[in-house]
């Protein structure tokens, strides 16, 4: 019941891409997350267990980047972006990742309150420039030129 809570939540508070102040997370909010016409071809395999009504806009927002390799945090750090549950995954595992330049993405960062509260300990970590809470998933990296900030987009519901 919480969950569902946080995501009416979510809705209104979260911002489109009107409510960035960044260029970067605007370019990729207009360039992927909201324009309809979005089509790439993907080569990123998504881990099992992702949401496939998310795989798509994830995909999307991996190929944006340029990402060739999603793999698991903690199994290999070889890929571009590595994909952590917070549910198994440590904090500092995870800021570690970051410094090293890995874009995360996290899954479900809402399902439970413990998730919760990690996911909020990661965002208020100086290592994460930049967080992008997209509520079904979340995206954490570093970027030297952007000065720190959390953004919270709105999910569109015809992707």
């Amino acid at each position: 019941m919480r969950y569902y809570w946080d995501l009416i939540q979510h809705f209104f508070v979260s911002n489109s891409r009107h409510g960035t102040h960044s260029p970067f997370v605007y370019e990729l909010a207009s360039a992927v997350i909201y324009n309809v016409a979005c089509v790439r071809p993907h080569a990123v395999a998504v881990p099992l267990g992702f949401n496939p009504k998310y795989r798509n806009l994830l995909l999307d927002i991996l190929t944006y980047m340029n990402v060739e390799r999603l793999d698991y945090l903690g199994q290999s750090d070889h890929g571009d972006a590595l994909f952590a549950d917070l549910r198994g995954s440590a904090v500092d595992q995870i800021t570690e990742a970051v410094r090293k330049g890995k874009m995360i993405i996290i899954h479900e960062p809402f399902r439970t309150r413990k998730t919760k509260r990690i996911w909020r300990q990661l965002v208020q970590s100086t290592d994460v420039v930049v967080a992008i809470n997209l509520f079904h998933f979340g995206i954490l990296m570093y970027r030297k030129e952007q000065r720190k900030e959390n953004f919270r987009l709105r999910y569109p519901f015809w992707k």
